[in-house]
């Protein structure tokens, strides 16, 4: 089973990012491809490339993507603001998240 990377619910997004990329994780090809579908959504991906999308409304979340040896990590953070959840294959982690 995959080691889902050391993270912390409330770490600013461009941290997680520089961790992440550290740690030798890539941006993941859906973020590569993924197209921004606002002005606020192209400024965030020239500053952290790894974005995949941003919700429309309420808190705004942003959704970003990285991969390394064939497993694919999704982030899920608050803008570029704090980390709130992660997903590494079928396991969530972070904030709201029951552990069993």
């Amino acid at each position: 089973m995959a080691q889902a990377p050391a993270l912390e619910v409330g770490t600013p997004m461009p941290q997680v990012h520089q961790q992440l990329l550290s740690a030798g994780w890539n941006i993941s090809n859906e973020a590569r491809h993924s197209e921004p579908l606002s002005p606020r959504q192209s400024n965030l991906k020239q500053r952290i490339p790894a974005l995949i999308t941003c919700s429309g409304t309420g808190s705004g979340y942003c959704a970003y993507g990285y991969s390394r040896q064939g497993q694919n990590l999704k982030v899920v953070a608050s803008s570029d603001g704090p980390l709130v959840r992660w997903q590494l294959g079928e396991a969530w982690y972070g904030e709201g998240i029951s552990q069993h």
